[in-house]
């Protein structure tokens, strides 16, 4: 009996220090700061035209910023590049959505409401902001979203993004009735009609300790991110049967359909390449910034972009993932 008390007191002895140690990997045991940052994060995101003076202090003198259009070196230039983006466009508006902080890196996906010089758009989107270290000050900021959602209102650019839209719809998204002639992509057989996922290790709830369950999940995260042609079946098993996935493009819901979108996807893109850069993973939501490098249809391609994966609660199978 003593035996048996012990083994129980040295478990729960082990999973309160467990418990104690996720707090401190995202916040660094710094409360204070931890807050002041997730302020400062999101209100540089959601700064709007009556308020964009009281934001550039939080920008250091040497700030970096990219978006998919411009690249931003220094406050001065990074000031004169706000007080333009609003002076055309007065009543944007972004509202955050889902936000993370760990390490001096804030990660959080939006969408922008807005007109830019008259033309009205609306457009999803991803942040990484950077702090200095021990500040809630910020040295890097990168904006993702799809030049195609504020482009696709604009009268002669319209017609280009929905023609490669539907190009790439048709190649690739199962759901999508192709208006364009030609044979549909072809699919390795059996998986087209795939609509159980595979009992696996994704589905293991088995019990882990907080850091433990963690760790695997930055490996998940990571692996489904840098998937590739060689890898994905072997992948299937962390896609939950109702899976949502999202991209600037293709809506896919449910497991079967996620298996035929891929399976067109690599038929495409046999090379694809995805290489991560930053990784954060806090409340079950992991984020990372990466680049790809393939041919899509024998066309060359690199470009940036960020993903948001979201874990089913206590386990290892994903629910959820948008790419940007």
């Amino acid at each position: 009996m003593r035996s048996k008390m012990k083994n129980v007191t040295g478990f729960a002895l082990l999973l309160t220090t467990s418990l104690l140690l996720i707090p401190a990997l995202a916040g660094a045991g710094q409360p204070q700061l931890y807050q002041e940052r997730m302020e400062v994060g999101r209100a540089l995101l959601e700064v709007q035209s009556t308020n964009l003076p009281s934001v550039i202090p939080y920008y250091t003198d040497d700030i970096e910023y990219h978006d998919p259009i411009v690249d931003i070196y220094g406050i001065n230039d990074m000031t004169a590049f706000l007080f333009q983006l609003f002076g055309s466009s007065p009543d944007l508006v972004t509202t955050v959505e889902d936000e993370t902080l760990v390490k001096g890196v804030y990660s959080a996906t939006w969408t922008m409401v807005g007109q830019f010089a008259g033309v009205p758009y609306d457009a999803k989107g991803i942040t990484i902001i950077k702090f200095r270290d021990k500040t809630a000050q910020v040295y890097y900021q990168r904006d993702y979203y799809t030049e195609g959602d504020i482009m696709i209102n604009i009268p002669g650019l319209d017609e280009a993004i929905i023609g490669f839209r539907t190009f790439y719809r048709c190649a690739v998204d199962p759901t999508f009735e192709c208006p364009l002639e030609g044979p549909p992509t072809a699919v390795e057989p059996g998986l087209e009609t795939m609509s159980n996922r595979p009992d696996l290790i994704g589905s293991d709830n088995r019990l882990r300790s907080p850091v433990q369950l963690h760790r695997e999940r930055m490996d998940v995260g990571r692996a489904l991110v840098e998937i590739n042609a060689a890898n994905w079946q072997s992948l299937l098993p962390y896609y939950a049967q109702d899976y949502q996935y999202y991209d600037p493009i293709v809506d896919i819901y449910g497991f079967g359909t996620l298996v035929e979108f891929f399976a067109r996807l690599f038929a495409n893109s046999p090379d694809l390449v995805t290489t991560i850069e930053d990784e954060t993973l806090q409340d079950g939501e992991y984020m990372a910034t990466w680049t790809i490098v393939c041919q899509f249809n024998g066309i060359p391609n690199s470009a940036p972009g960020m993903t948001i994966v979201k874990f089913a609660e206590g386990g290892m199978q994903t629910e959820y993932s948008r790419d940007y």
